[in-house]
């Protein structure tokens, strides 16, 4: 089972006291936005591969079409 814990989630647990506050909180802004990245690249490879199947099977003719 995956243990599904955001980057800011993880970041919390580290020891920050040599930062102040703006850096700890642009470390959190920096990791939630290559989350957001990161899960925007996955969504769009996720559609390409399915927009490729979709086209590959209406490219694919049967044998009952050609009967």
């Amino acid at each position: 089972m995956k243990n599904n814990q955001s980057i800011a989630e993880l970041l919390k647990s580290v020891n920050t006291s040599y930062l102040t506050d703006a850096e700890k909180y642009e470390a959190i802004a920096r990791a939630e936005r290559a989350e957001y990245i990161v899960a925007g690249v996955a969504s769009a490879i996720k559609a390409v591969k399915n927009l490729a199947i979709k086209v590959k099977s209406a490219l694919v003719s049967s044998p009952a079409q050609h009967a």
